[in-house]
């Protein structure tokens, strides 16, 4: 079973081909502890990896030299600008791909020799190809890099739906004619790859929070009535019925506070409408879907506590707003919902707290602080790149005099120096986005003290209505006379 994918790159060509041949791991008997020490960089070095293809012997190059491909792709590019005037070098410089196999299912000249054939049928009489066979992941796979310009008649390659389609129709024919299983009845549009890394690191989603609440509104539902009464009460609004009372082919629903719709079938197994009232006839009997919180009084006891110093500024400002995602918990686990448009950062969790962190441990509290500290981290990175640059030149100067003592030591220094760098550059990044965000988080901030005000005051004329408005009854006499009379 092989499975495909190809998408565009920005940037530089080398980067991406130096991505594919990356000489440094290339021994398929030892690809764990390889892949471990070394960081991939860049896409073209990575493919044709000297470790992933055991000593390139799995790289192939259509139409191109494996040492110049990257050279002779740019060149393909400035000739037909020359040419016809009609390209631009910047864009999408190349494409880059894969065909994946199953674990065990081939061995690594199978694998390569399928790419090859794949490449020459699809791209071979007209594009540059670096075909690369991966062997350091446990399973064999190949990475393409196919340049954006035909060197034959200077059109450019879009990768349209019908391009992919025939990628994935060559790849299933060519699995084929080598016995090879394939998928017979593939499955719809895959997850978003950032969804999908969300989901394996443990984050929220926006689709699964939607779920949670579907899944929260059938667990306290016996009837449809009853979960749509549910998804209404936390603020849903559901779309199944055209303009002319037609149904939908593709329900939908809308968060509270959300932008726009979600399709239920692009929910995921399970959420469709048809599954749902499955699920919910499946319920014998309902459950709550928001219980209260049980608050023990704490003990009555003093203990005497030196004065906090009240935090202010931005400080407050991200402490507060952690809080109110539930970031910060203050009380026992509350199952209190977040509003919607404050779930969107939630998927953000990881800037949300290295801001914070980096708020409460620099003591930042206000725009003129942040500037002065980010000016500083600034200059800090300006001095280190320069002492980088003059140990890089006597890097140099080392390596032709054949000092292998000193060379090392050296590299150890520039080590030092890169670290030091990168830990002054997150801390610029951070000032950049907190400067960035923070009006956004108080205009958040402010949006959900003016909901829960509103919802205050609902609460309580409502309960202003509940108390004048009893049922009524007779007295002695015959006449009526509300609740609010009985004791008199």
């Amino acid at each position: 079973m092989a499975v495909t994918s190809l998408w565009p790159i920005k940037g530089r060509v080398d980067k991406v081909i130096n991505y594919a041949r990356n000489p440094e791991k290339t021994t398929e008997a030892s690809y764990e502890e390889q892949a471990s020490l070394h960081a991939v960089d860049n896409v073209v070095e990575y493919a044709a990896n000297e470790m992933k293809t055991e000593c390139r012997s799995y790289v192939t190059c259509l139409n191109c030299e494996e040492d110049t491909a990257a050279h002779q792709f740019i060149e393909t590019k400035k000739l037909w600008q020359g040419l016809s005037g009609r390209y631009k070098l910047g864009g999408r410089a190349c494409y880059h791909g894969y065909q994946s196999f199953k674990a065990d299912e081939v061995t690594a000249e199978i694998a390569h020799e399928i790419g090859v054939k794949l490449a020459q049928e699809l791209w071979g009489d007209r594009l540059e190809v670096v075909v690369a066979t991966h062997c350091n992941t446990g399973h064999y796979h190949t990475h393409f890099v196919i340049n954006s310009v035909s060197f034959r008649d200077g059109i450019k390659f879009h990768n349209t739906p019908a391009d992919y389609a025939c990628l994935r129709e060559v790849s299933d024919r060519l699995c084929r004619e080598y016995a090879i299983s394939v998928i017979e009845n593939p499955g719809g549009r895959a997850k978003h790859y950032a969804e999908w890394q969300a989901e394996q690191n443990g984050k929220p989603t926006h689709r699964g929070t939607i779920r949670a609440d579907i899944d929260r509104a059938i667990r306290a539902s016996t009837t449809e009535r009853d979960f749509l009464r549910v998804m209404g009460e936390m603020g849903y609004l559901l779309k199944t019925r055209g303009k002319g009372g037609k149904p939908l082919k593709y329900p939908a629903l809308k968060p509270p506070d959300a932008n726009g719709y979600f399709r239920f079938h692009k929910l995921g197994k399970g959420y469709t409408p048809d599954e749902i009232k499955e699920r919910i006839l499946q319920n014998v009997q309902k459950i709550v879907p928001f219980p209260e919180v049980v608050h023990r009084p704490p003990p009555s006891y003093r203990v005497r506590r030196k004065p906090r110093k009240k935090i202010t500024g931005l400080r407050a400002l991200y402490f507060r707003y952690c809080y109110e995602l539930h970031i910060i918990v203050k009380r026992p686990a509350s199952v209190k919902r977040v509003s919607f448009f404050l779930r969107e950062d939630i998927a953000k969790l990881e800037r949300l707290d290295a801001e914070t962190r980096f708020l409460g441990k620099h003591r930042i509290g206000t725009i003129g602080e942040l500037t002065t500290h980010r000016e500083t981290a600034s200059a800090e990175v300006d001095a280190l790149t320069a002492q980088r640059q003059e140990l890089r030149k006597e890097l140099r100067r080392l390596n032709r005099q054949d000092d292998p003592g000193a060379v090392d030591k050296v590299k150890g220094k520039i080590s030092d120096l890169s670290s030091r760098i990168r830990a002054a550059r997150k801390e610029v990044v951070l000032c950049d986005g907190i400067a960035q965000r923070s009006g956004q988080v108080k205009e958040n901030l402010e949006r959900l003290v003016k909901q829960k005000e509103t919802e205050r005051k609902e609460l309580t004329q409502h309960e202003l209505f509940r108390r004048r408005g009893g049922a009524g009854r007779e007295d002695v006499s015959g006449n009526r006379r509300g609740s609010g009379e009985a004791g008199r």
